[in-house]
């Protein structure tokens, strides 16, 4: 089972040139993406610093090259400089507003920024762009990446957001343990419990507007659910951050599940597979 440290989305391909009119010549776009390639091969060997070196002199001649903009904004959320990554990518964003990856990452960056107030404007933009429709397919996307903090070694904590949770899987945020392959090694969500909220409903008539959320675990064995270890049941939609803390403190070990059940036994929970793999800007 693996996942993707960065939302993986389809997107409209870039109607605008790649580069700006001084920079159209035929032999300066070739020369600009053979050093992007080499570029990217660096970032694809590990090597973020001069992989994004090279992106800087790209973008020193061609402030408006977005894939060069996009990858330096990646590599600077790896290295987790989150004041570089907010200007690349607030660059992008400049030059590609409905570009929900450049959103996304955004949204990573200034999380890291603790930026609060300008992630949860930034949480309402990919928000309305996803129920546009302007993007089909990423109108059919559940979830986008909130937040990766690294944990030891190659393994990252991967927090997600659901953009319904009342809407099948019921998953408001999911916090998964990823190995440097992209293998899921742990798993927590916060379920919306809606059989529970239902009966509660149905039980008492003041209660229209009530909810409840369970955080839950699903216990992997061979990369698959084996079992569902529950830990909470909350009576409202508790803040991000308590959650992500909560879920942190369950991969460490400071609390132990409430109960435990088989998976067969277990009411639905969130599709492993993350959506198909976005095409990247134009240089």
């Amino acid at each position: 089972m693996k996942t993707r440290f960065f939302v993986s989305l389809l997107w409209l391909a870039l109607a605008s040139a790649s580069v700006s009119a001084q920079t159209a010549d035929p032999a300066k776009v070739a020369e600009y993406q053979k050093r992007f390639e080499q570029g990217y091969a660096l970032e694809q060997q590990g090597k973020l610093a001069e992989a994004r070196t090279i992106f800087d002199g790209i973008l020193a001649e061609e402030p408006k090259a977005k894939r060069s903009l996009l990858e330096a904004g990646r590599i600077s959320l790896m290295l987790r400089e989150w004041d570089k990554a907010d200007a690349y990518l607030s660059q992008l964003h400049d030059l590609e507003p409905n570009y929900p990856d450049a959103i996304d990452m955004l949204i990573q960056a200034n999380q890291g920024l603790k930026h609060d107030v300008k992630v949860i404007l930034l949480i309402k933009e990919i928000r309305e762009l996803h129920d546009s429709g302007k993007i089909p397919e990423f109108t059919q996307s559940l979830f986008f990446v909130r937040e990766i903090i690294p944990a030891i070694g190659t393994d990252a904590f991967v927090f997600t957001q659901y953009f319904d949770y009342t809407a099948a899987p019921q998953i408001v945020w999911k916090g998964q343990l990823v190995d440097g392959q992209g293998n899921i090694k742990r798993q927590l969500s916060l379920v919306y419990d809606y059989r529970s909220t239902e009966a509660l409903r149905a039980k008492d008539p003041t209660l229209a507007k009530a909810e409840q959320f369970l955080l839950i675990e699903d216990v992997l064995k061979d990369g698959q659910p084996s079992r569902v270890d529950a830990y909470f049941q909350m009576f409202s939609l508790p803040d991000y951050k308590k959650v992500r803390n909560t879920m942190l403190a369950i991969f460490a070990g400071s609390y132990k599940p409430v109960y435990s059940q088989a998976v067969s036994d277990a009411p639905p929970s969130a599709p492993t597979s993350a959506p198909a793999t976005a095409p990247a800007p134009a240089q």
